[in-house]
C-alpha cells in the first residue's frame, strides 16, 4: 500500500482578505413565502371542504405545554386560531414529517375507521419508532453536517459510506444526540472504518493548520450551537457586527483564536489506497488522531484567513478557552474531548437544536435565522422564548432524546392545526403566530417517493460502494445518484442541493413545474400498463368508475375525495376509455398543488 502524507499548503502571503460571509437574511420574505403558500394550497374561508377539518370554536385545546405558550400569544394579541385537522390531514402531515413518506391506502382507511381517542398519540408513537424514521432523520442529520462527496475535500465513497451508517445506527439506536455529537467532535479513528474522522475532514480545505481549526471552530457552533461564529474568525465583532449580532459584536478575535485553539492539536493524516470496485484507482483514507502537544499558533500570513496578528501585549499564540463560558479543559483532558464536553453541556446546544428540529415540522424556527442566535437578545429574537426555553429543559431531562422533542411537537394541538384558516380572513403578519398550519413543499426525496409510492412502480436506485436502494430517502447524500441521470436530474430540479455550496432549497421553479408534468419518471408511473402500476391494479380489478376515483385520490392524496371532487372525476372516467381515462385522473392529481405541498 502507497503511503502518502498530504503537508499543509500555504496561499500567497499577499492573497486579498476575505470577504465577509455574513449575508443578511430576509425574515420578511420567509413569512411571506409561508403564508402565500398556506393560501394557495388551503384557501382561507369556507369553513369545510377537502380534508374536512374537525371544528372546535374559541382557543387553541391545550394537549401538552407547547399550546399554553402558543395559546397565550395568541389571546393577548387577540388572534384566533383556526380548527383542529381532519385525520386524514393530520396522518398525511405526520407521516411525512416524521418519516419522509406518504401514508397508503389502507392506512389511511384503516387510521379513519379507527373511533380511539388515542389514535393519533399511537400513530406518533409507532411513525417514531419505524426504520422510516431512521432514514428521514439520518438524512436531516447528513444535511446539517454536511456528508457529501465534494471536489474540495479528500472524502471518497467509502468514508462517505461509512459516515452515513454510522449516523443512522446511532438514529435507529436512540443513542443520546449529545453523545452523538460529543463522538463526532472527539473521536479518534479513519474515515473508512468509520464517522469519527470524516467530520474533520469534512473542514479539511488544505491551507495551514490553523485554518482547520478555524473551520472546525465556526462548523461546530453554526450546526450544534446556531451561533454563526464565522465572521469573528476574521476580525473581532466591534464596529462591525452592531446591526448583525449584538452578542457577536462584543467579541474578539482573540477569543475566536482561543475557541478554535481546542482543535490545535488535531491531526490528520491522508494515506492512498486502491479503489475497492476500480483497483486502477486510488483514493484516501484519513487518519484522525490528537497530539500531546500542539498549540494555535499566531503571527500567521498565509491561508484563507486575514492574517493572525496579536493584540499588543498579547502572545504569539493562543490556549483554549470556550468562548460562550470561558471554560478551559481540564487536567489531563484532550481538547477536543473538553471542547465536545463544554459544547454539548452548554445550554445553547439544547436550544439550537430544539429550534432546528421545531422548524423541520413548521418550516418556520422560533429563531430565525435557525442558525442565527443572538445571544443577548434571549428575551426578543424567539418567537416565543419561554417555549424555546421549556422545549431546551425537556430536551436535556429526555436525555438529548431526539424522539421525544418531535414526539412533543406532533403531539400538540399546534402541529395539529389544520392549514385552512376558518375564523376569517387571513393576515400574513400572524405567521408567527402559529395560529393554521403552514404548507410546504416537499423536499426533494420525499417527492420522488411519493411519486413511487403512489403509482405503486417500484425503483432501485444505485449507490457506489452501497447495496441498491428502493426509495430515495435512503441515499447517503445528495451526489447520488449523479445529476446526469434521471433521477438525479429530478431530485436536482427540487433543490435537494449539494450540501456543499447549494444549501436544500424548498423554492419552487418552472423545472419543477415541466418536470412534474413531462417527465417520464412520473408519465410512465401512470401507465396502466407499467408493471404493478397503481392505475393498472385497479382498473384490473374494477370498472366502478366511484371504486376507481375514491381509490386514486386515497392513494394518490391519502383522502377521499369531496362529493364535487367525486363527482367531476366520475363524469370525466364515464366519458371515454375508463383505462386511459384513470391515468389521466392520477396524473392530474399528481400535479395539483396537494400533492407536491405537506
Amino acid at each position: 500500500m502507497l503511503t502518502a502524507f498530504v503537508a499543509w499548503s500555504a496561499l500567497a502571503a499577499d492573497a486579498p482578505v476575505p470577504k465577509c460571509p455574513y449575508v443578511p437574511f430576509d425574515r420578511q420574505a420567509l413569512l411571506q413565502r409561508l403564508s402565500a403558500n398556506a393560501e394557495a394550497v388551503a384557501p382561507s374561508a369556507a369553513t369545510s371542504g377537502r380534508r374536512r377539518a374537525v371544528r372546535t370554536d374559541g382557543p387553541l385545546p391545550v394537549s401538552n405545554f407547547i399550546d399554553t405558550f402558543i395559546n397565550s400569544k395568541l389571546q393577548k394579541t387577540g388572534v384566533m386560531p383556526t380548527v383542529i385537522a381532519g385525520d386524514e390531514e393530520f396522518l398525511r402531515r405526520v407521516t411525512l414529517d416524521l418519516t419522509g413518506e406518504i401514508p397508503d391506502r389502507a392506512t389511511v382507511e384503516a387510521f379513519v375507521a379507527d373511533p380511539s381517542s388515542k389514535k393519533r398519540e399511537q400513530k406518533i408513537d409507532q411513525l417514531i419508532t419505524s426504520d422510516a424514521f431512521t432514514d428521514r432523520w439520518t438524512m436531516w442529520f447528513g444535511d446539517l453536517v454536511q456528508n457529501v462527496l465534494a471536489s474540495t475535500i479528500p472524502l471518497y465513497y467509502p468514508g462517505r459510506n461509512a459516515y452515513y451508517s454510522s449516523i443512522r445506527d446511532s438514529i435507529r439506536n436512540h443513542k443520546p444526540y449529545d453523545q452523538m455529537v460529543r463522538e463526532l467532535i472527539a473521536n479518534t479513528g479513519d474515515s473508512v472504518s468509520g464517522a469519527p474522522a470524516n467530520y474533520a475532514v469534512r473542514q479539511f480545505n488544505g491551507g495551514p493548520p490553523e485554518d482547520l481549526f478555524d473551520n472546525l471552530a465556526t462548523f461546530s457552533f453554526d450546526k450544534f450551537l446556531g451561533v454563526p461564529l464565522l465572521c469573528v474568525s476574521c476580525h473581532s465583532g466591534a464596529g462591525h457586527l452592531e446591526s448583525v449580532n449584538t452578542y457577536l459584536r462584543g467579541r474578539s478575535r482573540q477569543e475566536f483564536w482561543q475557541t478554535a485553539a481546542f482543535f490545535s492539536r488535531t491531526r490528520l493524516r491522508f494515506t492512498v489506497y486502491p479503489d475497492p470496485l476500480s483497483p486502477k484507482e486510488q483514493l484516501n483514507t484519513c487518519f484522525l488522531t490528537e497530539s500531546d502537544t500542539g498549540r494555535y499558533d499566531l503571527n500567521t500570513t498565509d491561508g484563507a484567513k486575514s492574517p493572525r496578528v496579536p493584540a499588543a501585549g498579547q502572545p504569539d499564540y493562543a490556549m483554549p478557552k470556550f468562548v460562550l463560558s470561558g471554560e478551559e479543559p481540564q487536567a489531563g483532558e484532550s481538547y477536543r474531548v473538553a471542547f465536545a464536553r463544554i459544547l454539548t453541556s452548554n445550554r445553547q446546544f439544547a436550544r439550537a437544536t430544539v429550534n432546528d428540529l421545531w422548524k423541520e415540522m413548521f418550516g418556520l424556527g422560533i429563531v430565525e435565522p435557525a442558525h442565527g442566535f443572538d445571544l443577548a437578545k434571549l428575551d426578543s429574537q424567539p418567537t416565543h422564548p419561554e417555549l424555546l426555553e421549556t422545549l431546551s429543559s425537556q430536551f436535556i431531562s429526555s436525555g438529548y432524546d431526539l424522539r421525544s422533542v418531535l414526539r412533543a411537537i406532533a403531539m400538540s394541538s399546534t402541529y395539529q392545526l389544520s392549514s385552512r384558516y376558518t375564523p376569517g380572513a387571513w393576515n400574513e403578519t400572524w405567521v408567527p403566530l402559529y395560529a393554521r398550519h403552514y404548507p410546504r413543499r416537499m423536499m426533494a426525496e420525499m417527492l420522488f417517493d411519493a411519486v413511487v409510492k403512489s403509482t405503486g412502480v417500484s425503483v432501485s436506485i444505485d449507490v457506489r460502494g452501497m447495496q441498491p436502494v428502493a426509495r430515495s430517502m435512503q441515499l447517503p447524500d445528495t451526489s447520488e445518484p449523479n445529476g446526469k441521470t434521471p433521477i438525479g436530474r429530478f431530485l436536482n430540479s427540487f433543490g435537494r442541493g449539494n450540501r456543499d455550496d447549494a444549501p436544500r432549497t424548498s423554492e419552487s421553479s418552472i423545472m419543477q413545474t415541466l418536470g412534474i408534468m413531462n417527465d417520464p419518471l412520473v408519465t410512465t408511473r401512470v401507465r396502466r400498463d407499467s408493471a404493478n402500476s397503481t392505475v393498472g391494479r385497479i382498473v384490473a380489478a374494477t370498472s366502478d368508475p366511484g371504486a376507481i376515483v375514491d381509490e386514486l385520490y386515497l392513494t394518490t392524496l391519502n383522502r377521499r375525495p369531496t362529493a364535487a371532487e367525486r363527482q367531476t372525476a366520475i363524469d370525466e372516467l364515464s366519458a371515454g376509455p375508463i383505462g386511459e381515462r384513470a391515468e389521466d385522473l392520477q396524473y392530474a392529481l399528481l400535479n395539483t398543488l396537494e400533492f407536491l405541498f405537506n
